[in-house]
């Protein structure tokens, strides 16, 4: 009788143990070794990459992911192939850079060793259309809008609204951001249609040529190569590499339309009519964007995929976070997740990520959704 009893008790601890173990690995995704993820960003440093791995360390656990990281080089192929093999060694099953730089040679690495490429706030464009039918790429999510045309609209008519009679016109090399020729060509087109009509005193001269950064601060020079400019149109990210030279060479009565963003407030409260003015808008993309290349790689790592599944890789547009006056920023201090660096703030909880994995029942069409929920209009409604 007591023997029967001590069975029936180690029966019931057995019992314990392998419903405990069932919950364990069921909280971690289904399978109890922990997917590692590479993810190689331009830059070490900044709100960018502050909050991107806010936003992936508040989700690794909920995914089941561990997370790595390295810089890679805007101009180093050689460099960035090293980093990609690093990763690679390192055990990752997937990863997911945001540059377009010795993609064909990363992508054969990744065939070799099993795993998975996406993109992040890259259109891809030098390789897209040779590796988006390449198994081991699961596509990109760009930088804003694949097409420049509508900014560079829209940052015309906002100049032609506002008054300004001379233009600086800043972007980055076409080689890394050929997109950025659409925004120069579509202000410009703006601009030509205005004048077309307009008294010869209303007229708007624009820089003849375009000046191209080298993602190096705009030199000094350009005043005196320019000196008649009261606006700036600064496709490449201002805040970065024009604002302070401006502050540097008092030259803040210039007022700037640019991309970029910064958490420094004494930067920001010159936004608008606040401060010196010089900014007048400000342009980021949601480091939530992430979310589109990691389900998709994490669908190919646990063998799911979508019922709406793309048959080759997709180059999937994100929404942005626009601030054209001191109320919309304003939001962004409070709400944004890319200014407060706070988990708390993301557009996507880990519970929204995981329910847009396949397993879940997420869709290609969900998926998208989410990356393109993420605007100025959307933040001022959470």
């Amino acid at each position: 009788m007591k023997k029967t009893f001590k069975k029936i008790i180690s029966l019931m601890l057995i019992a314990v143990i392998v419903v405990s173990c069932m919950s364990l690995s069921a909280c971690n995704g289904g399978n109890g070794e922990t997917i590692k993820i590479g993810i190689g960003l331009y830059q070490d440093q900044g709100p960018a990459v502050t909050a991107t791995r806010a936003f992936l360390d508040g989700i690794s656990q909920e995914l089941n992911c561990e997370f790595t990281y390295v810089t890679l080089s805007q101009t180093d192929e050689a460099a960035n192939k090293t980093a990609a093999q690093q990763l690679i060694s390192s055990g990752c099953k997937g990863l997911i850079l945001t540059m377009d730089s010795a993609t064909e040679a990363i992508l054969e690495e990744c065939a070799k060793a099993g795993i998975y490429l996406g993109g992040y706030l890259s259109d891809y464009e030098q390789s897209f259309d040779s590796i988006k039918s390449n198994p081991n790429f699961v596509g990109t999510v760009v930088d804003g809008r694949y097409s420049g045309t509508a900014w560079g609209e829209e940052i015309a008519e906002r100049i032609i609204n506002e008054g300004y009679k001379n233009i600086g016109m800043i972007k980055f090399p076409s080689f890394a951001f050929p997109h950025q020729n659409e925004m120069d060509s579509a202000f410009r087109a703006k601009i030509d249609e205005y004048n077309a009509t307009a008294a010869d005193a209303d007229k708007i001269t624009v820089q003849a040529q375009t000046t191209e950064l080298m993602f190096q601060p705009l030199s000094a020079d350009y005043f005196s190569a320019n000196p008649d400019i009261d606006a700036i149109y600064g496709m490449c990210a201002g805040v970065d590499f024009i604002y302070p030279t401006l502050t540097q060479n008092n030259k803040t009565n210039i007022k700037l339309y640019t991309a970029g963003f910064s958490v420094d407030d004494s930067v920001l409260n010159n936004f608008g009519t606040s401060g010196n003015g010089c900014f007048q808008e400000l342009v980021f993309s949601n480091v939530e964007a992430i979310t589109y290349p990691l389900v998709m790689l994490l669908n190919k790592i646990e063998g799911q995929e979508f019922s709406d599944n793309p048959s080759e890789a997709q180059r999937v547009d994100s929404s942005q976070i626009r601030i054209t006056n001191n109320e919309e920023l304003n939001t962004v201090k409070e709400k944004s997740m890319y200014y407060t660096g706070k988990f708390e703030n993301s557009f996507l909880s880990a519970s929204d990520v995981s329910a847009l994995l396949a397993k879940n029942g997420g869709t290609h069409e969900d998926l998208v959704k989410a990356v393109q929920s993420m605007s100025t209009e959307d933040l001022e409604a959470k």
